[in-house]
């Protein structure tokens, strides 16, 4: 997980929380996360199964492939998570750092 960008840390912080998944299929899923994984394979369980026709179906449990999926929603609590204040504090350094740059004489 250490080496996972910041949409995947978002999503290990969505686990135990509803998610809307789209798949590039046109299905939607909505459900509790239960798990998630680098690839963005997931477990969701209490699904809500939203067909491409509109029909709709309940599952106790769904394993999704990363690879399938087109978009995840997350709850909004997620705003403010730690991920994001990391991401803040390295974009202030590295304006930071670009600012102190070596300034020259025109001519």
């Amino acid at each position: 997980m250490s080496n996972a960008g910041v949409p995947i840390k978002l999503l290990y912080e969505a686990e135990g929380m509803k998610v809307t998944v789209e798949m590039k299929s046109g299905e939607i899923y909505r459900g509790l996360l239960v798990n998630a994984e680098d690839t963005m394979n997931m477990t969701i369980s209490d699904v809500v199964r939203t067909a491409r026709n509109g029909q709709v179906s309940k599952l106790p449990i769904v394993y999704l492939r990363g690879s399938g999926v087109r978009f995840i929603a997350l709850p909004e609590l997620l705003r403010n998570a730690p991920v994001f204040k990391k991401v803040v504090n390295m974009k202030k350094r590295a304006e930071a750092v670009s600012g102190q740059g070596v300034k020259r004489k025109r001519e």
